[in-house]
């Protein structure tokens, strides 16, 4: 019971920090690129924040590591998370006390999701354009990569999951969802590491796309 009752005194002081922390801007400096501009946006569902980028450029081609974008569709949306919650999970009625205490504590596997539009969404309360060079952009596409588990032929581990719920494809990913390490912070943590404008750290979705509002 006492242990309980640390529990919930720390969620406040959980929930206080990431706040503070979320209005911590990083990278300050970072401006739009004017010359030779690359799109990427940020988009949320509410909770879950994907990266969103073209199939293909100059600077990278999406479809030569990723083989299952449908040759119509020109903008890859990716994101990470707990594979619990992606496929176990299509709504919150669907969420189990097993499932949000395994993603909570890290004690599960995480999956990227990918899914795919015919061109790029319209700027909205959910979605942010961001115009960035092609030295960031390539951070970006590495950061993303790199988050992808290959198998020992250094192929893609394509997850099986309910198209009625989710489109697109899920594959297993590194690293372990936490309360630490959230599907936001990943996206965060991206963005920092490709020199573009963020915030400290979040858990959270909006403050991922005040920051280029």
């Amino acid at each position: 019971m006492l242990y309980l009752l640390y529990v919930l005194a720390l969620i406040p002081l959980y929930l206080l920090v990431a706040l503070l922390l979320s209005y911590i801007p990083y990278n300050r400096s970072f401006t739009s690129e004017k010359e030779h501009p690359l799109l990427i946006q940020l988009h949320s569902n509410g909770v879950h924040t994907d990266i969103l980028v073209p199939a293909e450029n100059t600077v990278y081609n999406w479809r030569s590591f990723l083989p299952d974008i449908p040759a119509e569709d020109h903008v890859v949306a990716i994101g990470w998370g707990d594979k619990g919650f992606y496929l176990n999970t299509p709504t919150w009625g669907d969420l189990t006390f097993n499932t949000a205490f395994r993603a909570c504590t890290g004690l599960s596997t995480t999956a990227m999701h990918v899914s795919y539009y015919k061109g790029s969404l319209k700027t909205s309360e959910h979605t942010v354009s961001v115009l960035i060079n092609a030295q960031q952009y390539k951070m970006l596409c590495e950061y993303i990569r790199n988050s992808f588990q290959q198998d020992k032929n250094e192929k893609l581990i394509l997850v099986k999951h309910d198209p009625l719920y989710y489109s697109g494809h899920f594959y297993d990913a590194k690293g372990h969802y936490s309360i630490f390490t959230s599907c936001n912070s990943w996206v965060n943590k991206g963005l920092k590491k490709s020199e573009l404008k963020t915030c400290l750290w979040t858990p959270f979705d909006w403050p991922l796309l005040n920051v280029y509002k």
